[in-house]
């Protein structure tokens, strides 16, 4: 904590935001003992064991982006990559993931707010909407958004948690994260969506402007209860959505950052340039960029079957 204090803010309670940055400072040796020398794998790997043992016993869940193991070879259980069609699905269940809010949950002015962007949707005027209408609509942009352009970008829980909607321009497609908000960098960074998930984050910025949990909010995405997320709900999130897309862990650390990993993987594969890596995934060096890449699922298939 003392650490963290002298780093960070001084504060009494560890929120897995927290801790996502002690992981971070460790895998970089950047938290490191007294006299400047790096902790060994051992310390590091205690160091996550005892925020793991923390959480666990706050019942929240909490997966460290890096592992450390007391013997080097073992090194980490990272996070694997998503395979291609296995991304491809993790979007296209997003889209009926949920819902726009039932009816029956809304109060009359909440109704009435949707009932506006329903009657635009559906062509008819607004006084003509029926209960039946929110059935017909079904279709609520907010995970949509976040998983598409999080395939694209990996966003790191902490910023997933402070995005804010005036980052976003939306007739250039693109996010500016501002100096200092970026995790682990001190400039500004831009992320340019794909038209995709521009058209993704467009229809749940339209939404979002309807929902009373968002009234004088500024972060893009909150949970239903109006939390910024953390690495603990987004887990949470995508492992109902791999539930209900039936994809199967396999014996692989499937989280949050796997997104990450999974960019890192395949756009090296098709670019072999750690450079383009590094500025995809907002990383400011090439040797850190190297920590997301992996051999490509298909080409280790493809080996075993040349056994």
């Amino acid at each position: 904590m003392k650490w963290f204090w002298n780093q960070h803010e001084i504060k009494t309670e560890i929120t897995t935001d927290d801790a996502d940055k002690v992981n971070r400072a460790l895998e970089v040796d950047q938290f490191c003992k007294g006299n400047g020398e790096p902790y060994a794998e051992g310390s590091k790997r205690k160091f996550n064991d005892a925020l793991r043992n923390w959480f666990e016993f706050q019942n929240v869940d909490w997966t460290p982006e890096y592992e450390f193991s007391d013997t080097e070879a073992k090194k980490e259980n990272k996070p694997d990559p998503f395979t291609r069609p296995e991304l491809k699905q993790l979007w296209e269940t997003s889209l009926t993931y949920k819902s726009i809010p039932s009816y029956n949950n809304l109060t009359p002015d909440e109704r009435d707010r949707w009932k506006t962007h329903i009657a635009q949707e559906l062509g008819k005027p607004k006084e003509t909407v029926v209960p039946d209408d929110w059935d017909r609509i079904n279709n609520d942009w907010h995970i949509p958004s976040l998983i598409r352009t999080a395939r694209s970008h990996g966003w790191r829980p902490d910023l997933v948690g402070r995005m804010k909607v005036q980052w976003y321009e939306p007739s250039e497609k693109t996010i500016y994260i501002p100096e200092g908000e970026a995790p682990k960098n001190d400039t500004h960074w831009r992320a340019d969506l794909t038209d995709e998930g521009a058209l993704a984050l467009d229809k749940w910025l339209d939404q979002r402007e309807l929902m009373e949990l968002y009234d004088g909010r500024d972060v893009i995405w909150l949970t239903r209860k109006g939390n910024p997320y953390s690495s603990g709900t987004l887990n949470d999130l995508l492992r109902n959505l791999m539930d209900e897309a039936g994809i199967k862990s396999q014996g692989r650390n499937l989280v949050w950052y796997s997104f990450r990993h999974s960019i890192g993987t395949y756009v090296f594969a098709e670019t072999k340039s750690l450079k383009v890596v590094a500025d995809q995934l907002r990383q400011k060096s090439r040797a850190s960029a190297e920590k997301y890449v992996h051999p490509l699922p298909e080409v280790k298939r493809e080996a075993a079957n040349i056994m």
